[in-house]
């Protein structure tokens, strides 16, 4: 089976459900959107660019076409399911380690012992990111993040 046939399909049925929970929760009106107005809204998009998807399917060039068992052909499954392991842990320990350590290890695992990075890297990235996202949440968009450990 064209495996942009089978992608394209699920992303319609994707986001066919979010724009049926979105009118579930009200779109609200012009003036003042409702709740369900944003994923009414991203719904549509996804629904629409899998329709293209799945049109444009029809015409590729049979070279290029890929079957959906080439796509997991390749797969190194180690690896995703040591992703997956720490994002669990992740998840787990946030609420106790607080934001900044639990994302910071996060990171510097992933990108070390996964990717291979050098250290410098490996370091500098998760610095950054853990500041620009705790900037982004904290004091632009005024969310609290789990404190922790650290206490901020």
């Amino acid at each position: 089976m064209n495996a942009e046939r089978v992608g394209s399909v699920f992303w319609l049925l994707f986001g066919a459900a979010a724009v049926a929970g979105g009118l579930e929760l009200g779109l609200g009106s012009t003036g003042e959107p409702g709740p369900g107005f944003l994923a009414c809204v991203a719904g549509s998009f996804v629904a629409l660019m899998a329709i293209i998807v799945f049109a444009q399917s029809f015409g590729a060039d049979p070279a290029a076409r890929r079957r959906l068992a080439d796509l997991w052909s390749d797969v190194n499954w180690m690896r995703a399911l040591m992703v997956a392991g720490l994002t669990l842990a992740f998840i787990f320990a946030l609420e106790h380690v607080g934001f900044f350590l639990s994302s910071f290890v996060l990171l510097v695992v992933i990108m070390r012992w996964i990717e291979g990075l050098p250290w410098k890297t490996a370091l500098a990235i998760p610095v950054v990111a853990v500041l620009m996202t705790w900037l982004l949440f904290k004091r632009v968009l005024g969310i609290s993040l789990p404190t922790g450990l650290l206490g901020f």
